[in-house]
């Protein structure tokens, strides 16, 4: 549980401002953050909104004690699981199209072995080993991020 006095204190030091630094991005006095960073006054709605767009963060994570930072707000952490879904299938995708890619060009090269034409045999040797390249990095990509 982190209340909004201490987060404004947290992110404030973490951008390395000062009080005085801080007063003078929201334009008001350096006592006023001092009493809201002690806890004996709060900032008014205005404020709260340029206090969040300077330190990057919601409203909500600032005006909610229950929130430690901005993944715990339910809306954000639907959507981070989501996007995290989302990115894990699209590896699997990825990795699929390179095993592909890689058995169409072997097969390519194999039926190109008997051609006379060498600069397009060339060429298929190095798709395929680009290909196979590829199926070996997005295999390791995906084994790593598991």
């Amino acid at each position: 549980m982190m209340e909004l006095s201490e987060k404004i204190i947290k992110h404030r030091k973490a951008n390395s401002w000062s009080q005085e630094d801080f007063a003078e991005k929201l334009n008001i006095s350096r006592q006023a953050i001092s009493r809201w960073e002690n806890g004996t006054a709060l900032p008014d709605a205005q404020n709260i909104l340029q206090i969040s767009k300077l330190f990057h963060v919601t409203t909500d994570y600032l005006l909610n004690d229950d929130y430690e930072n901005d993944g715990d707000i339910p809306a954000v952490k639907t959507a981070a699981e989501e996007t995290k879904a989302l990115f894990s299938k699209k590896k699997h995708l990825h990795l699929i199209a390179a095993i592909l890619s890689t058995i169409a060009s072997l097969c390519w090269i194999i039926g190109m072995a008997n051609s006379t034409h060498a600069v397009a045999a060339a060429l298929l040797g190095f798709s395929f080993a680009l290909s196979t390249f590829n199926a070996a990095v997005q295999f390791v990509l995906y084994c790593k991020k598991r």
